[in-house]
């Protein structure tokens, strides 16, 4: 990284206060989190939404004891029975709806395994010598997990759960983490080139080959957090991170490329850029960092960005959606796990062309870092219940990461310092209260997502994050003022449903 590359590292680091964010175990992907939603938000009136089976006028609250199916859907009201998960609009709102044909709302946790994080200075799995003292083998664990779950209102383990262990027992969804590219670096890999593509669609057969053959699986996610443009890992665009690649590289012929179409000629990208290329040959060459296309400068710097931004995407979700539709039909395409406040709305544009459901990583952060985000990224403000994005896309979304900490679990919560941190247990369910109720009045929101199952480990998990994320504590403990919190919240979801009169 050269020096002016480096200081835009750091401007971009700093300026989100060293925003790295709630991500999986050292052994996967891990993800940074989003957003911050309005207290008083309940859901906005927009003239789009959902294109329902009846009108609102049409249809009428559902009476009756609550009853589930098997995979957690409501048995008072019956559509069509596919044998795989769906999403579909009923009445004045969306739904997942389930194989055997009820409506559910997608209540989950993320990362529940009986692993827990490893400690950063010891390497050792805490939580999972609790497991092995209290349950003696990861099966027992899964049982009673999988129970403890559905007793709280969960009805989904989220990504970076164990498919194999709790897919068994509950509905669930898979990261497929395809991108291929560095999640805490920021490195994207080469989406033109057809090697990315081959490792996609290995990567797509194998996980079809674990997993396609389950109705409890409810959908694959694409990858989490990719980098796509300016963000807390760097102040570059997606055009000048691939224009600053080897000129034997694809992605690099392919930005060269759309340079001179939308420019018209060496000639014109030297007067548009101020540069003094000879011919296409040494702007392949250019391996540094293409300053006169930063996001904050001309409008034709913009407007290049833009087109490339979403000629990459379109390759991006093309690719990928593609290779998992090849091998798998019949499952939902969950999106990217993308950063509310981060991605761009050209992003959600194409993807929409080519996934069946938006999802989102949204937290609740201190004042300020949002709007940074939002400032540094040019992203799509995820306010009041992503009305920005409803209004112009109709697809449900699920929000697939938020979390709460409380300083009373005895965990520093030092690690990263964007998120607040409540003083006890009942100042943290009363924020996840607050929270869900904002975003199940919201029709277009199909469900969210919990992180984590266990806190991180006291001294820090591998890039030191140190918080009481979890559900439970490393000794298996669970924070009762929370979980009951939770229960009661989850129960009020069936009151949101409605079927034509």
């Amino acid at each position: 990284m050269n020096l002016k590359a480096a200081a835009r590292h750091a401007t971009a680091l700093w300026t989100l206060v060293a925003c790295t964010a709630s991500s999986p175990p050292a052994t996967s992907q891990s993800g940074m989190s989003s957003t911050t939603p309005s207290s008083s938000d309940t859901g906005p009136t927009t003239d789009s939404g959902p294109v329902p089976t009846s009108t609102p006028d049409d249809c009428i609250d559902v009476d009756g004891e609550v009853a589930l199916d098997p995979y957690g859907g409501d048995l008072r009201v019956s559509l069509e029975a596919t044998g795989w998960f769906r999403v579909e609009p009923l009445c004045d709102r969306w739904w997942f709806v389930t194989p055997e044909g009820h409506p559910m709302w997608s209540a989950g946790v993320n990362t529940a395994t009986p692993w827990g994080s490893a400690a950063k200075t010891t390497g050792e799995y805490a939580y999972h010598d609790t497991v092995e003292a209290v349950y003696g083998s990861d099966d027992a664990w899964a049982d009673a997990a999988a129970a403890r779950l559905r007793s709280w209102g969960f009805n989904t383990a989220g990504s970076w759960s164990d498919a194999d262990l709790l897919g068994a027992r509950m509905p669930f969804a898979v990261n497929l983490r395809l991108s291929g590219g560095d999640w805490e670096t920021g490195d994207v890999a080469d989406w033109f080139d057809p090697a990315w593509e081959e490792t996609v669609t290995a990567s797509a057969q194998a996980a079809a080959a674990a997993h396609g053959e389950n109705p409890r699986l409810i959908g694959w996610f694409i990858d989490n957090e990719i980098r796509w443009g300016p963000d807390w890992r760097g102040l570059d665009t997606l055009l000048q991170l691939y224009l600053s690649t080897g000129p034997e590289t694809p992605g690099k012929q392919a930005a060269v490329d759309l340079l001179l179409s939308e420019l018209g000629s060496v000639s014109d990208v030297n007067v548009a850029l101020e540069t003094d290329y000879a011919d296409r040959e040494a702007m392949l060459s250019d391996t540094g960092d293409w300053d006169p296309l930063n996001r904050a400068g001309t409008e034709t710097a913009a407007k290049l960005t833009t087109a490339f931004l979403e000629m990459a995407a379109e390759q991006y979700f093309s690719t990928t959606t593609s290779a998992i539709r090849a091998v798998d039909p019949d499952h939902l395409i969950l999106g990217n796990r993308e950063v509310s406040v981060m991605t761009r709305s050209e992003v959600w544009a194409v993807q929409a062309t080519h996934v069946d459901v938006f999802s989102a990583n949204n937290y609740v952060f201190v004042d300020g870092v949002a709007e940074a985000a939002l400032g540094i990224s040019g992203g799509l403000d995820p306010a009041d219940g992503f009305a920005a994005l409803h209004t112009d896309i109709d697809l449900p979304i699920l929000i697939t990461e938020f979390g709460f900490r409380a300083a009373d679990a005895g965990l520093a919560n030092s690690w990263p310092p964007i998120y607040p941190t409540f003083d006890t247990q009942t100042d943290r369910a009363a924020a996840f209260a607050a929270y869900s109720r904002q975003y199940q009045a919201v029709p277009w929101i199909v469900g969210h997502h919990w992180f984590q199952w266990v806190d991180q480990p006291a001294d820090g998990r591998f890039d030191g994050e140190d918080n009481n994320w979890g559900l439970v504590s490393e000794a298996d403990a669970p924070y009762e003022t929370v979980t009951t919190e939770m229960t009661a919240v989850h129960a009020e979801i069936h009151g949101l449903l409605r079927q034509p009169r």
